[in-house]
């Protein structure tokens, strides 16, 4: 488990991601999580996909707030997905 949470790590920082205070940090930080908080990657994906779906309708009419959270949804959801599929 350590090693998926070193490479999740190495993806989103390589995304412009912030690891700060033992949590990760999205660029604009709508958004943190630490290792500890979600242990089960491929559930921790649906939960965050099912958010970034929902926050779809919300960028669309959104303000500056809406737009960023879906887009760093969007990235950790790809960061899952290659975790995931061992990309």
């Amino acid at each position: 488990m350590e090693n998926n949470w070193a490479r999740l790590r190495q993806i989103l920082v390589g995304a412009g991601w912030e690891w700060r205070e033992d949590a990760l940090y999205s660029p604009h930080d709508t958004m943190w999580f630490s290792p500890s908080s979600n242990p089960n990657h491929a559930s921790f994906r649906d939960a965050m996909s099912e958010a970034m779906q929902a926050a779809e309708t919300d960028a669309i009419s959104g303000d500056g707030f809406q737009v960023a959270l879906h887009a760093e949804l969007v990235s950790l959801v790809g960061a899952l997905d290659a975790l995931l599929d061992g990309n």
